[in-house]
C-alpha cells in the first residue's frame, strides 16, 4: 500500500502518529472499501456538429461501486480566493468508525463543463488505441466528475442501499460555488451516469482511418484511491469508425 499522510480518524487513530504505512484503518479485515468500476459501454455513436470539421466519438459511460463501502470523498479549500480543493476520501469500517485519507493526486474544480457544480478531476479515462496496440490515438475530452448515486447497479450486493444515499440533498454543498467543503459519493450497487449527450463526454477521432479502433474507459485510471480491487477498473468495445457512422463490433465485460 502506498504511504499517505492521515488528516482525520477515529479516536483510535488520534493517539498514533500523523503519518501511517498504509492507509485504511486499523484493521485491515474490517476496512470497508469501495471497488470502482465501469458499466457496459452503450450509445457509442459519431458527432459532426458540436465541433464542425470534427469527428467526435460519443459514448454513454457509467462509473460503478460494486465494493464493500462506499466511494466518498470531499473537498476542502482555505478561502473562496483558492480555484481548487484538496481531496480526502474517507473510508468506513466495521466498526462504525471511519478513517480520512489524502489524496494528493487529485482535486477538485468549479464548472468549466457547462454543469454548475464541484467536480473532481479525472476520475474516468477514456482512450482509443489501435486493436493491436496501445498507442493512445484519442482521448476523452471531459476531465470533470461529480459523483452522486445516479441509478441502481446491483441492489444485490451486500451493503447496498436500496434507495440512493449520495442524493441532491446530501451533496448540496457541491452546487455552491462559494463553498469551502464539499461532499460527493456513490454507494455500494449505484452507478453514476455520463450520457453521450453531455458536454465534453467524447472522443475526437478527427484523422483516424477508417477502420477498426478499439475503445477503453476506465475508473480512477490514475490509480489515486483506495479500493479493494484494480483488475475491474476498465470496460471495452472494439469499433468500426467509418466516414460518417461509428459501429460497436464486440464488447468486453463491465464491472
Amino acid at each position: 500500500m502506498r504511504t499517505r499522510l492521515l488528516v482525520g480518524a477515529t479516536a483510535l487513530c488520534a493517539i498514533v502518529a500523523s503519518v501511517l504505512v498504509g492507509s485504511v484503518p486499523s484493521s485491515a479485515q474490517s476496512a470497508m472499501l469501495p471497488d470502482l468500476g465501469m458499466g457496459a459501454i452503450t450509445g457509442v455513436r459519431m458527432d459532426e456538429t458540436t465541433m464542425p470539421g470534427h469527428k467526435l466519438l460519443r459514448y454513454d459511460s457509467r462509473i460503478v461501486n460494486v465494493g464493500t463501502g462506499p466511494f466518498e470523498v470531499s473537498g476542502t479549500r482555505a478561502s473562496t480566493s483558492d480555484t481548487l480543493m484538496s481531496v480526502t476520501q474517507r473510508i468506513y469500517d466495521d466498526a462504525g468508525t471511519f478513517t480520512d485519507v489524502a489524496i494528493p493526486g487529485a482535486s477538485m474544480y468549479w464548472a468549466g463543463d457547462g454543469h454548475n457544480h464541484w467536480h473532481l478531476t479525472d476520475l474516468e479515462d477514456g482512450v482509443v488505441t489501435r486493436v493491436t496496440g496501445t498507442k493512445v490515438l484519442g482521448s476523452l475530452a471531459k476531465h470533470g466528475f461529480h459523483m452522486i448515486d445516479d441509478e441502481p447497479y446491483n441492489l444485490t450486493l451486500p451493503g447496498a442501499p436500496q434507495t440512493a444515499y449520495y442524493d441532491s440533498f446530501r451533496t448540496a454543498d457541491s452546487r455552491n460555488p462559494n463553498a469551502l467543503s464539499v461532499m460527493m459519493g456513490l454507494s455500494v450497487g449505484w452507478q453514476d451516469n455520463y450520457q453521450a449527450n453531455t458536454n465534453l463526454q467524447w472522443i475526437d477521432v478527427t484523422g483516424l482511418r477508417a477502420g477498426k479502433y478499439k475503445m477503453t474507459v476506465t475508473a480512477d485510471g490514475q490509480g489515486w484511491f483506495e479500493e479493494s480491487n484494480l483488475s475491474n477498473n476498465s470496460a471495452w468495445a472494439i469499433v468500426k469508425i467509418a466516414a460518417h457512422r461509428i459501429t460497436v463490433l464486440e464488447q468486453g465485460p463491465g464491472a
